[in-house]
């Protein structure tokens, strides 16, 4: 009987100190220490259940700042975790004394003692920790009456996030923190709370914390439960992707460079089928390590994939350019009178890459027939006028011009062949510059 006697006696207390009380008001005073003395004082008859004010019809207007201290970002689960300081201060009626009676400024208790706005961060629900996302802490207690508590407490945001401009993307990510069936009649957010991400010393190495902005959350409704709204914007770190799409680009201006060598060279087709392979092996690696959320595709995949479209089409024009060049015996075509003109000009010999030196010497070799057509006549007339016909001066004059028309082909394809190249080259260059242009955030453009 006694032993349950006991154990009545304790649930009793235990139940008193959860619904109200927390110190015994009958137990002797240590009139030593002030502290003691004073704490005694305060939380003697103090129910943490009810609303600090004296009068119920006054809200307790509580003022809030959140300070970020480090966060995480899952993409594939698209939250934003965040541990933060969250500081709270309202101002308790009932806990206020005479700085002369007891000479202090201050006190500490802890905050399972005091009465606390609760505040439920309405995403943290899906994890199972709502409402116990801030752990249990001391609380700073003012002569004045005035509470200041600092949690650490862990939340998370939700994020919407669009992949299209990858790596160039951002995520805006909103949290919810408000009252618990308390409304603005009971406990009034002032509008002097602000949250801080100054305090973070080390930074996420992806994603940085572009901007926060806080909102007041009023609902439509008669009667309205304060809350909070906190977006972020993150910013995605680009310089560690500059490493990652280095290859690619390499594909690219080898594709590129590739128009600058012979057509019918066996080494320009080998290249271009080994950065048609790389560009296969590139897409594949992009999709595995791109983010993909949304309906739309990321545009730097659909670059590398048109990119890949442009390199088999440079394998299919290289395979044309070797299967009909101009034999020997015929005719002359459009494109080579528009090759003509165009190398006809000091632009155009650039481009072609015609050889100077090998043009100079063609009116020098004109010249010199010219003359040994001339000492043929001579001779052949001195034979007339001799005794004997030199019948051997002539033959030099029929043989020379044999291999001229087939030397004037072969060097008419290789013209052509380099016109089509450099016409390839620009057309394909201005694609990829519209191409490069279409991957910017309009921020940048």
């Amino acid at each position: 009987m006694y032993s349950i006697k006991i154990i009545s006696i304790m649930l009793f207390t235990w139940q008193a100190i959860e619904n109200g009380a927390t110190i015994d008001c009958d137990a002797p005073v240590n009139t030593a220490n002030k502290e003691s003395e004073l704490l005694q004082k305060l939380l003697c008859n103090y129910d943490k259940s009810e609303r600090p004010v004296k009068n119920h019809n006054t809200a307790v207007n509580v003022t809030m700042s959140m300070h970020v201290q480090n966060y995480d970002v899952s993409e594939g689960k698209a939250t934003l975790y965040l541990n933060v300081w969250m500081s709270s201060s309202w101002k308790d009626e009932y806990l206020n004394w005479d700085r002369a009676e007891y000479s202090l400024d201050k006190v500490v208790i802890d905050s399972d003692d005091l009465w606390r706005p609760t505040f439920v961060a309405f995403h943290n629900i899906k994890s199972g920790n709502g409402a116990n996302a801030c752990g249990t802490h001391p609380c700073e207690v003012k002569q004045t009456g005035v509470v200041l508590c600092v949690s650490p407490c862990q939340y998370e945001a939700l994020c919407v996030s669009d992949t299209v401009s990858w790596p160039f993307d951002s995520l805006k990510c909103t949290m919810f923190l408000g009252s618990w069936l308390q409304d603005v009649n009971q406990i009034n957010i002032s509008q002097n709370s602000n949250v801080s991400t100054r305090d973070i010393e080390v930074h996420h190495a992806e994603w940085m914390i572009k901007s926060v902005k806080k909102l007041h959350i009023f609902l439509p409704d008669n009667t309205s439960y304060p809350s909070l709204e906190y977006i972020f914007t993150m910013q995605r770190h680009v310089a560690i992707y500059a490493a990652i799409l280095t290859p690619g680009f390499l594909l690219i201006i080898i594709d590129l460079a590739v128009l600058w060598m012979n057509s019918g060279s066996a080494e320009r087709l080998y290249i271009l089928c080994a950065t048609c392979m790389g560009h296969f092996t590139f897409m594949e690696y992009l999709y595995w390590r791109l983010p993909y959320h949304g309906e739309n595709v990321p545009r730097m995949l659909l670059f590398f994939r048109d990119s890949l479209i442009i390199n088999v089409l440079l394998v299919a024009f290289t395979i044309i350019l070797r299967q009909t060049a101009p034999k020997a015996d015929s005719e002359e075509r459009l494109v080579d009178k528009l090759a003509g003109r165009v190398a006809s000009t000091t632009l155009g010999r650039v481009l072609l890459q015609i050889d100077d030196t090998v043009d100079a010497k063609q009116p020098a070799t004109t010249d010199e027939e010219n003359v040994d057509t001339d000492n043929s006549k001579k001779l052949r007339t001195d034979s007339f006028e001799g005794d004997t016909v030199n019948l051997v001066s002539d033959a030099p004059a029929n043989d020379a011009p044999v291999t001229a028309p087939a030397i004037a082909k072969h060097e008419r394809g290789s013209l052509v062949n380099a016109f089509l190249d450099r016409i390839m080259f620009i057309s394909f260059l201005l694609c990829y510059a519209f191409m490069i242009c279409s991957l910017l955030p309009k921020e940048v453009m």
